[in-house]
């Protein structure tokens, strides 16, 4: 049985808030900034619904620039993780590049409109146990010049503009948690305008600054988005009185869980003909028998409508 002290949870939680900021009042504001990531952390760690972990994968970011065949998708998702990571330590994080990423993750999943596959995409997660899914583009990246300055002292400045759009696909409905741009602009030097005009890009430091800037804007709002989710698996399969599960022991599961089991394979149509996952009625309770890494068998304990594709939630 799974024991919450939530009331003494939350007020160890709020001392450390007091404290961190009493040392904001004494350091200035030169702490400000990390203080307040470690703030937004603690919060993040408040208002989860529940202590089981989810788990979210970083999925292909596809690249709408002049600059490509640099591998700024593989940097800006390395940047991306390692934010996440940070941000949001409770989550589990999949990324292309880890042993055994699935397919669906390094290629997109389209449709015939060449729209991505928002159905598909979450087909695919409830068969790895996610929660939810992030992808992306690089929408432009540009250098320009600007004359700045006062009166006869204007002189051309030049500068980088990075434009990058995420978008948080919910696994449960197919439906998206997040929709938001990112753009980061910089002042940079002369040779650096020269390398980037001329997409001699790869090492540039101040492309490398504005990748790992969005990155970390980005994973914040995306620890923030899918922080205040509650956590929920999915039924893979089932096998004679066997109910196999996609979340296991990494996700915090334990023999003797007891769970509850949604109906979540009806479908419904949207705008522009995407489609979505409806949730439906509770259909029964499951108990878990073993727990693996990363799946656990159960067995029914009442109901008698689970099936494969359904979704599952900790009994409170």
């Amino acid at each position: 049985m799974r024991i919450h002290n939530t009331a003494a949870y939350i007020r160890t939680v709020f001392a450390v808030i007091f404290f961190l900021f009493s040392i904001v009042m004494i350091t200035g504001c030169s702490t400000y900034s990390s203080i307040k990531k470690s703030t937004k952390k603690i919060v993040r760690d408040i208002t989860a619904p529940d202590d089981i972990k989810k788990r979210i994968a970083i999925s292909f970011f596809a690249n709408h620039t002049s600059c490509t065949n640099q591998n700024l998708e593989e940097l800006f998702q390395k940047n991306l993780a390692e934010t996440i990571n940070k941000a949001c330590s409770d989550i589990l994080l999949i990324k292309p590049g880890d042993a055994g990423c699935p397919d669906f993750l390094t290629r997109p999943l389209l449709q015939k409109t060449g729209r991505l596959d928002n159905l598909a995409l979450a087909r695919a997660g409830r068969r790895l146990g996610l929660n939810a899914i992030i992808t992306g583009a690089f929408i432009d990246i540009k250098v320009y010049k600007e004359k700045q300055g006062f009166l006869w002292l204007k002189d051309d400045r030049n500068f980088l503009r990075v434009l990058i759009s995420c978008e948080v696909y919910d696994v449960e409905t197919g439906a998206k948690l997040l929709d938001e741009s990112f753009d980061y602009e910089v002042r940079i030097d002369e040779s650096e305008f020269a390398s980037i005009k001329a997409k001699k890009i790869k090492d540039t430091t101040a492309l490398k600054n504005a990748l790992a800037h969005i990155a970390e804007a980005m994973g914040e709002k995306i620890c923030d988005t899918v922080g205040i989710l509650p956590w929920k698996g999915y039924v893979v399969s089932i096998a004679n009185d066997k109910i196999i599960i996609s979340s296991g022991r990494r996700a915090g599961l334990l023999r003797g869980d007891m769970l509850e089991v949604y109906e979540s394979g009806k479908i419904i149509q949207g705008k522009d003909g995407l489609r979505f996952f409806l949730p439906g009625l509770k259909t029964g309770e499951i108990k878990i028998t073993d727990v693996y890494p990363d799946k656990a068998h159960a067995v029914l304990v009442t109901g008698d409508a689970i099936k494969a594709g359904s979704s599952i939630r900790i009994k409170q």
